[in-house]
């Protein structure tokens, strides 16, 4: 495997968003990542001398912040995810565990629901964006992630919701409510910052052969949310993404022409292959990222190459695709197989 240096490249945002509005195909590669796992963060930043320079007292949250611009940058990112602290759903149940479980969350009950400490959207910590509005590149921007489903089947656990659904609709409707009142309320605060280009949602619907539920009961239940939330987002020309797991292919016209979603991430070789989803959609939505991750993950330089090209040959015409991997840039991709993407990206 040679030994990769990332050339530098010149960042435009404005670009970026001129090739998701398909508006032409665009004269460079574009870039898009669901996320970066720490572990490969701290190898770029090792590989590439990013920590040296960053001065600041220990606990200094903008060091963090910094450096997280430095790594975006030398990958040739104009845009990328940002985490607020303090809108997270506590999920651990009587066991104390950390982890959702599948089968009872910590929502079982109407009582469980009124006892359970719900986030409040006003005790979000903006201190990462207020910092970006003011130091971040104009070239730059970020995203942040919403979400409903997911949210409701770790408070209620997969097979609680699936009964509950028959036995108990009013309270899942209760626990739906709640979760989509509190991201429709942090999509309207995000949207009040310059520096946020997309609001991200993100919520996995679906298989690798179908989708989890009933498509019209996501519809009815679910997306209503999401519709809510990218009217807000494009309320304030911000763009709205969506990031959904498995086959959701009876629900992509719903995403497209009702919930106007801008853009479509996560693509799997075993699901819907990206290539095919540009020939499916990629007339009415961008696509992001699409490289099978386990195929970056196991192949070798010259395979990942070829298949870079290939995607490109088919996804860049016309814009509206951005390239990236299927899902997360996981801790356990070669650093390596990962700068082979964006090396050849450059060179394309």
């Amino acid at each position: 495997m040679s030994d990769i240096d990332l050339s530098s490249i010149e960042l435009d945002i404005g670009g970026l968003r001129r090739n998701l509005l398909r508006q032409g195909t665009p004269s460079r590669v574009y870039y898009f990542e669901h996320g970066i796992a720490d572990a490969v963060k701290d190898q770029l930043a090792l590989r590439f001398g990013l920590d040296d320079g960053l001065s600041g007292p220990a606990g200094d949250p903008t060091r963090a912040w910094r450096r997280e611009i430095a790594v975006q940058r030398r990958l040739g990112f104009e845009l990328f995810r940002v985490w607020l602290p303090g809108g997270e759903f506590p999920v651990a149940g009587s066991k104390d565990t950390s982890w959702a479980e599948e089968h009872a969350g910590p929502i079982q009950s109407w009582r469980d629901l009124e006892e359970y400490h719900w986030p409040d959207p006003a005790a979000v910590d903006y201190g990462q964006l207020e910092y970006y509005e003011r130091c971040l590149p104009g070239d730059m921007g970020v995203f942040h992630a919403v979400k409903v489903w997911e949210v409701v089947r770790e408070l209620l656990g997969f097979e609680t919701f699936c009964l509950k659904m028959h036995e108990d609709p009013a309270l899942v409707a209760e626990v739906v409510r709640r979760v989509g009142e509190f991201h429709l309320a942090l999509t309207e605060t995000l949207c009040d910052f310059r520096c946020m280009f997309a609001v991200y949602g993100a919520d996995d619907y679906a298989y690798k052969t179908s989708t989890m539920m009933a498509p019209q009961y996501i519809v009815d239940t679910f997306l209503c949310w999401h519709q809510r939330m990218a009217a807000a987002a494009h309320e304030h020309d911000k763009m709205y993404f969506f990031h959904c797991c498995g086959k959701i292919d009876p629900l992509m016209d719903h995403l497209i022409d009702e919930i106007r979603i801008d853009a479509k991430h996560s693509f799997e070789d075993t699901v819907v292959p990206v290539t095919e989803a540009k020939r499916l959609w990629g007339d009415r939505v961008s696509l992001l990222g699409g490289l099978d991750v386990d195929f970056v993950a196991r192949r070798d330089e010259a395979s990942i190459r070829r298949r870079v090209r290939q995607t490109l040959d088919v996804c860049q015409p016309g814009g509206g695709y951005c390239l990236g991997l299927g899902n997360w840039v996981t801790d356990y991709i070669p650093v390596n197989n990962y700068l082979v993407v964006l090396d050849e990206g450059r060179k394309y």
